[in-house]
């Protein structure tokens, strides 16, 4: 059977895909988005010690949004069980199983979170949350978080005789504050200067015209970037599939909701320049949005809005992608890392919660600018991006949970070693095209397999 037959969605649409079309977050799910809170609008008064404790609620998590989830989801599920046994239908029951487990996640995050229950429920939702969190995004594991630790905030602790006397009291306080970091034979991925040039390449064909109307020494504000990134949309045919851009509230993330269609800009993101905008479209439009719209183009469900697994991968190859644009490598999510692996403990102490977590972070963004005299707005700002990259982390808990987490974004660091390796393995443009083809894990030979049906057949439809 051809791409074509095989993925015509008049003549391929499964039982199960009808209940996922009339209901998308059945398999489109995405946990983050009933954790948005008001923390970030406490942050200033918290950092400026005018409040001891977080208010750590959410609004979006309730009993009622989870059962309307779940009633349509166990339907998919129960549909498929008989076994239409095609490949379409069999990912989209492994897509809607991963997201059956995130939901789990979430019903146990809203337990954990109700003080009307009684505390040995609390305590057994938080148990389950930790599990379901470790088996949908991983762990942190104690040979990665050494080597990060030991480049980084193990450093921090050594005092000069050229300290001065608030570099040593910070340096004194840290020690105190850390267990031991073990040494590591951890070796990170490194890719080579001509697999960067050749994806710079690459990127800058794919998405130049996208960008073109972006204007680099221009700074966007939240209605502006929401402007651009609907102009944006309407180049790559997103608006005609029914995606917009929307301003979101009580966030400050610029982020992808695949089974809702949106670009969403938080109202409280601050202000970037249009060189930043550029490569940050490249990641959530270019990665996260055409991925899902060209699988959408061919009907293929599951990877519209995310096979099982492909969390990794996606979010690396965005971050791969703005390196690429900008040509140059960096390591990206070892701040994540760094935090979940205190928050477990993994310096031999014991798990912490926020508030510990916080207090060793603002003191390591701080000693890592080496600046010796460091200024109240210094210290403001140090503990700004350690309250921001904390509150990543804690989301969905109370935060005074130790070494409870939410895990999802270890996928920054963890999929950089998949992708680098598959852009070393980009030859031409149509083996970087197949990266576009679908929310999957190309480093997957099944999804390999997803990707290449559905942008076979891509091809066959624009050669109509």
């Amino acid at each position: 059977m051809s791409p074509k037959e095989y993925l015509n969605p008049e003549n391929k649409i499964s039982n199960v895909e009808r209940v996922v079309q009339q209901h998308p977050e059945t398999a489109g799910l995405q946990a983050y988005e009933y954790f948005r809170n008001t923390l970030s609008k406490q942050r200033d008064a918290y950092i400026a010690g005018d409040v001891d404790e977080l208010d750590f609620k959410y609004p979006y998590l309730n009993l009622e949004a989870i059962e309307k989830i779940k009633e349509p989801m166990l339907e998919s599920l129960i549909v498929l069980m008989p076994g239409e046994q095609n490949l379409k239908s069999k990912s989209l029951y492994s897509a809607i199983e991963y997201r059956y487990s995130e939901l789990f996640m979430l019903d146990m995050a809203r337990v954990m979170n109700d003080e009307s229950m009684p505390e040995s429920d609390r305590k057994d939702a938080e148990e389950q949350f930790k599990i379901s969190s470790e088996a949908l995004y991983g762990k942190p594991e104690l040979e990665v978080f050494s080597f990060i630790a030991s480049k980084t905030i193990k450093n921090d602790q050594i005092i000069s005789e050229s300290d001065s006397p608030t570099i040593k009291k910070l340096k004194n306080e840290l020690r105190n504050l850390l267990g031991e970091i073990d040494e590591s034979e951890y070796v990170p991925v490194s890719p080579s200067s001509e697999t960067i040039e050749l994806v710079h390449g690459l990127v800058i064909d794919k998405f130049e015209p996208v960008l073109s109307h972006i204007e680099i020494g221009n700074f966007y504000g939240v209605e502006g970037m929401v402007q651009a990134i609907d102009t944006a949309l309407d180049k790559l045919g997103g608006k005609d599939l029914g995606w917009t851009a929307v301003k979101t509230p009580d966030s400050n993330s610029l982020a992808v909701s695949a089974h809702q269609k949106q670009l969403q800009v938080g109202e409280n993101r601050k202000e970037i320049s249009g060189k930043e905008l550029k490569h940050k479209v490249i990641h959530e439009l270019g990665v996260h949005g055409l991925r899902s719209m060209n699988a959408e183009r061919a009907a293929w469900l599951s990877a519209a809005y995310g096979q099982e697994g492909y969390l990794n991968f996606e979010e690396s190859l965005g971050t791969a992608l703005e390196d690429a644009y900008l040509s140059k490598y960096s390591s990206r999510g070892e701040t994540y890392y760094l935090v979940a692996g205190l928050a477990y403990g993994l310096d031999h102490h014991e798990p912490r919660n926020f508030e510990e977590t916080y207090e060793i972070m603002w003191r390591h963004n701080l000693l890592a600018k080496e600046i010796n005299d460091p200024s109240e707005i210094d210290i403001t700002r140090a503990k700004t991006v350690a309250f921001n990259s904390c509150l990543r982390l804690f989301r969905g808990t109370t935060g005074k949970q130790k070494g409870v987490l939410l895990l999802k974004d270890l996928a920054y660091f963890n999929g950089q070693e998949s992708v680098w390796k598959t852009l070393e393995d980009i030859k031409s443009k149509e083996d970087f095209d197949l990266l576009f083809s679908g929310k999957l894990d190309n480093s997957k030979s099944d999804q390999q397999l997803i990707a290449k049906l559905i942008n076979d057949f891509l091809k066959s439809i624009s050669n109509n």
